[in-house]
């Protein structure tokens, strides 16, 4: 979510919140999170919000290329399952979705953590997903199924950041 595309977008301080809880999320599970920026130059960077949960470790991999897998070295690094979030859905949402399914990556999309300018574009990438058998779900669904059950020992923790 880059300074130049994000206040642009459909409904950003929910998108914002979401991907909030997602790396928050991640991070008290130790879930490995990966970031891009497209053109940075022309888009800037991550917004603080993003930045600064994630520094020590804020290392985006830049790209031009609308998909993240073109980014230098990111698709090596990348586990067998990738969840996907961020802007634009129709555009780098969707094309990271289609290259990680061609190398044979199961792809996971947090439809409550992406967004587009226009609801139309959304609900198109939205629609094309579904088409293509990925699993679009939510935030909060997803963290959950990451604990398993309630005798987690983060399952406090990951129920009071979703009620935040």
């Amino acid at each position: 979510m880059q300074e130049k595309l994000y206040p642009v977008m459909d409904h950003p301080c929910a998108i914002l919140h979401k991907m909030i809880q997602l790396i928050q999320g991640a991070q008290i599970l130790s879930v490995p999170i990966f970031v891009t920026e497209q053109y940075p130059k022309g888009l800037g960077q991550t917004i603080p919000e993003i930045q600064n949960l994630l520094k020590p470790h804020y290392q985006p991999f830049e790209k031009t290329t609308f998909s993240a897998l073109g980014a230098d070295t990111l698709a090596e690094q990348l586990p067998d399952q990738v969840v996907v979030a961020g802007i634009e859905a129709h555009v780098c949402v969707l094309q990271t979705v289609k290259d990680l399914l061609k190398r044979g990556k199961e792809a996971i999309v947090l439809n409550d953590a992406i967004s587009s300018r226009s609801v139309v574009d959304f609900s198109t990438a939205i629609a094309e997903m579904r088409d293509l058998k990925v699993r679009i779900t939510s935030t909060e669904t997803l963290l959950f199924e990451w604990l398993g059950n309630a005798t987690h020992p983060q399952f406090r923790s990951i129920s009071q950041l979703v009620k935040a």
